[in-house]
């Protein structure tokens, strides 16, 4: 026995509707292939039934021992049933189950741009923290709706994980998913992958629930953000301590980093018992004051660096990208596109004799006896109408009267009309017969020709005239009239589209994905150099992220990353598009960005947030003058008292007396409790200097502000 049953050869069909066209992978049990629907005419991935150790016959067939054969086979098309229930955005719709080649099979839709969580991780190494939380957060969308079905998927890990740049995240392979029971008491089958299961996966009898996949979603989380997945629960079993996420990622979020360890907890209860609930512990935000959050901004302001050749969305590289030579092969890229000559009426019987077009209707062509002899008609006489007919194959004679015609056999000849005789050789009214064997061809009224011969390899056979004209050259009747003189990929060509229609291998990716769509050839040199618009420009080789250039600037056109996607089409510089993706300002925002923390730091003064001094105490300390003394004095204001006036002349009353504050330009108003006059203030502005996070920024207080401190210091 081998210990791996080799996958099906490419071309085979399976249930006569689904055309392998190559093998995707393989695990344990299965082996995915991607297919063409030939009833829909697109890809589908096809999932087969084949455990290791299970050999493959010559005819295709998997040999499985009878006494586990059939609960394999129940227990594989189970995941199809599963699948069938969920017709949700994130988990490929199930098309078609059946059971063939002693084994058993599914089809579900093709997600054609989308690479697994395990080639990032391999390709990237450690991800940044925003596309991790992105990820997590789709992944978490599909679990909930899947829980919520009483449905656990028991297998998730970056495998099972597709991420695409235009549909987001998807989740497949369910073969593990089962539901589980309310009581939580019966016996489940021990399925699972080490680097990801929690130990309630380990043994028969343990609760499981919506932690089980926490945990190991969790686990996938590490990987992505540490490039390797936790230790296994054996492991740490053994010794090995969990390591903390902080201290290997300084660099993320903390609440990231502390909800992704809270998931990886070995007891069952000690993990977020529902998907809302660990959500919940990444989105969980501290209160913080608008003035916080743009200190934040400014240092990263501050620190911002960039590369130009990183691409803004993920730091992957971005690489220019041009279009393929003219003529070049689209699949290879080395080999070069050739017209081929399709003779449209040669023979495929003889590949020499031309066909030619014989009416078959008035007069008849064909016999109606052998339903194949030609017809040879002589008049009976010189004056005569009537004819003699004879069949040159099987010697049928007839006689034609007008337009009925009798056979010349018996007593009795009976007349009747020529389409009567037409119907009955089975023939149509249209043929097409070779001038240099005996092939014949019915046209069928859908356009096909139906091969009708006493011999040869093509009998009653139907094909179109284009799919014959390449058989008679020797080739399959699906071939393009344009081929690659180095991988011999086929091709429809014309003056200005092409069509890619047959391929045997497909190095970088572009026959998968493009398979019988109709491209305009200039476009096409584009799309197959990994560029999806027909411009010069740029694609990260990580996460597919796209730009047109045009000189310094770049277009953007296809990102799944967020703080980009909101905006595609817009032409701005690099470094413009590092600050977008950073959620930093762009240079000709930031004028407006620092008026904007300038009056962030005003209304944070008038809220009471700060005052002049490093204690919060002084709320105004300034020049001033009063109505009683027009000459400038000094004003000092705190939570305690008003304090105004020269030196050795000075008043005061406790601010707690201000019942009301108003103003106008420099000019304040304060009612004082037990006045019937407000007192009035002539007040110079203020300059404020506060030290943030991010530096000093200095600003201009004038008596507007003053008032509305005073106002919230009432209020309060």
């Amino acid at each position: 026995m081998s210990p791996n049953p080799r996958p099906l050869e490419p071309g085979t069909v399976l249930s006569e509707r689904f055309q392998i066209r190559t093998t995707l992978g393989r695990g344990g049990f299965g082996i995915a292939y991607l297919a063409i629907d030939q009833d829909q005419g697109d890809r589908v991935v096809i999932k087969e039934l084949a455990p290791d150790g299970v050999k493959r016959g010559d005819d295709g067939r998997l040999l499985m021992p009878d006494d586990r054969g059939e609960s394999l086979r129940e227990r594989f098309l189970n995941e199809a049933g599963l699948l069938s229930q969920f017709k949700l955005q994130g988990i490929p719709s199930i098309r078609m189950t059946f059971r063939e080649n002693g084994t058993a099979y599914f089809a579900t839709d093709y997600i054609a741009d989308a690479k697994t969580l395990e080639e990032v991780i391999r390709q990237r190494g450690q991800l940044d923290g925003h596309s991790v939380k992105q990820i997590l957060f789709e992944i978490l969308d599909i679990l909930e709706k899947v829980h919520a079905r009483q449905i656990l998927h028991r297998d998730i890990k970056p495998s099972n994980i597709l991420l695409s740049p235009s549909s987001g995240a998807w989740l497949i392979d369910f073969g593990s998913a089962r539901e589980w029971d309310a009581d939580r008491s019966s016996r489940h089958t021990v399925l699972f992958t080490p680097s990801y299961a929690p130990p309630e996966q380990l043994t028969e009898r343990m609760v499981r629930g919506p932690a089980t996949d926490i945990y190991a979603l969790c686990a996938t989380a590490f990987e992505m953000l540490t490039g390797g997945p936790p230790p296994t629960v054996a492991e740490q079993s053994a010794g090995t301590n969990l390591p903390i996420l902080t201290d290997l990622r300084p660099d993320i979020d903390r609440r990231l980093a502390n909800a992704i360890q809270s998931g990886l907890a070995l007891g069952y209860y000690q993990r977020p018992q529902s998907i809302a609930a660990f959500r919940n512990s990444i989105q969980e935000v501290q209160e913080v004051t608008e003035l916080v959050l743009l200190d934040v901004k400014l240092l990263r302001l501050a620190q911002f660096r960039f590369d130009r050749r990183s691409c803004p969305a993920c730091s992957g590289l971005l690489i220019d990208v041009r279009p393929l030579k003219r003529g070049a092969c689209l699949v290879c890229r080395t080999g070069l596109i050739k017209h081929r000559d399709i003779i449209e009426r040669l023979c495929p019987q003889c590949r020499n004799g031309v066909l030619r077009k014989v009416d078959n209707k008035s007069p008849l062509s064909i016999c109606p006896i052998c339903g194949n002899g030609l017809l040879s008609y002589k008049r009976k006489s010189l004056l005569s109408t009537d004819q003699s007919v004879t069949c040159g194959s099987c010697e049928s004679r007839f006689d034609l009267r007008g337009k009925k015609m009798a056979l010349l056999a018996g007593e009795v000849a009976e007349f009747r009309d020529l389409e009567s005789w037409r119907i009955q050789s089975g023939r149509a009214e249209v043929i097409q017969k070779c001038d240099d064997c005996e092939a014949q061809f019915d046209v069928l009224p859908n356009g096909k020709w139906l091969s009708h011969a006493p011999s040869g390899s093509f009998k009653n056979v139907a094909y179109f005239p284009q799919e014959w004209a390449r058989i008679a050259l020797g080739l399959a009747p699906g071939a393009g009239n344009g081929y690659c003189n180095s991988c011999a990929s086929e091709y429809f060509i014309d003056a200005q589209t092409i069509t890619l229609v047959d391929f045997t291998e497909d190095p970088f990716g572009f026959a998968v994905d493009h398979l019988g769509r109709l491209l305009d050839r200039e476009h096409a040199r584009w799309i197959a150099a990994g560029k999806s618009s027909p411009n010069a420009g740029v694609v990260c080789e990580d996460c597919a992220t796209e730009f047109d250039r045009n000189g310094d600037f770049f277009c953007l056109i296809t990102s799944r990353n967020e703080a980009l996607s909101s905006h595609s089409g817009r032409m701005r510089t690099m470094e413009d598009w590092h600050r977008i993706a950073q959620d930093l300002p762009t240079l000709d925002q930031e004028e407006a960005f620092s008026a904007q923390v300038e009056q962030t730091i005003k209304e944070a003064f008038c809220r009471g947030e700060f005052g002049m001094d490093d204690a919060n105490v002084i709320l105004w300390k300034g020049v001033a003058r009063n109505e009683d003394d027009p000459n400038a004095t000094t004003i000092v204001i705190s939570k305690s008292e008003v304090i105004y006036g020269k030196l050795l002349k000075k008043r005061r009353f406790p601010t707690q007396a201000i019942v009301d504050a108003w103003g106008q330009k420099d000019t304040i108003f304060l009612q004082v409790s037990g006045q019937r006059d407000p007192m009035q203030f002539w007040i110079e502005p203020k300059t404020l200097t506060v030290t943030l996070n991010s530096g000093a920024r200095t600003l201009e207080l004038t008596a507007k502000d003053l008032v509305a401190r005073l106002k919230s210091e009432i209020a309060k």
